[in-house]
């Protein structure tokens, strides 16, 4: 069965639909209670330990975790608080230890599992006004890699997905409110337009297969319609 956080909306839903499509039995944290979806804040270790018991003694083992859960706040660097640069490492970098670890010393008891993390091109990429999104992205890359490396012999593989700007319903309300701009946007990738949910999931779906992706750890999977690769500036 599937864990993924962050499982409510956005890219977090398409991931969990595309392998429920599969026919993975997954399961979902989120803040917010519906179907298929636990109670858990990710940023809060015990209960995060509580409720990967719990979806353990539900719904069987756990074979597949995504750490999707994440929040991004735009904002000149000079006037970050603290409470929200606290906030988005606690989320996607403590969070996604806290999963790993709970979930990852399960599938090392057992002797196999895979663990997608859902970084994003802002790893590699500055942008400006997100300062705290970055460096917990970037942060979130290299436990990729070490987790990888470390649990590799042991039967884990551990990789990621990095995704360039996607269509969600928080980029759209970005959008909406002249905070980014959807035509600086498509213009500056390659492809010329946004990327969407499903495609993302796509490529978490081949990650996470032993059969399609037996042989591959460690890495990060960009899907960002060729943004990382264009150097052009005129």
């Amino acid at each position: 069965m599937a864990l993924v956080t962050g499982a409510a909306r956005g890219i977090g839903a398409a991931i969990a639909a595309e392998l429920s499509r599969r026919g993975d039995v997954v399961a979902g944290f989120d803040l917010s209670g519906e179907e298929g979806i636990y109670l858990c804040d990710v940023s809060d270790p015990a209960r995060v330990e509580h409720c990967v018991a719990l979806v353990e003694s539900e719904l069987g083992p756990i074979e597949l975790l995504v750490n999707n859960a994440g929040l991004s706040v735009i904002a000149p660097s000079e006037e970050l608080s603290d409470e929200v640069w606290r906030r988005q490492f606690a989320v996607m970098v403590d969070g996604a230890f806290y999963c790993a670890r709970s979930v990852g010393k399960r599938m090392l008891a057992r002797g196999r599992g895979s663990i997608v993390n859902i970084t994003s091109i802002n790893a590699t990429e500055a942008f400006p006004g997100r300062l705290a999104y970055c460096a917990a992205k970037a942060a979130l890359s290299m436990m990729t890699e070490v987790l990888a490396i470390e649990w590799a012999g042991r039967g884990i593989r551990v990789n990621a997905v990095a995704p360039g700007v996607v269509r969600t319903d928080l980029v759209d309300e970005a959008i909406r409110s002249g905070v980014v701009s959807e035509a600086l946007y498509t213009s500056r990738t390659p492809v010329r337009r946004l990327g969407n949910p499903e495609e993302i999931a796509r490529a978490v779906a081949f990650l996470a297969s032993d059969h399609e992706a037996g042989f591959v750890t460690g890495t990060t999977l960009v899907v960002d319609g060729g943004w990382s690769a264009y150097g052009y500036a005129g």
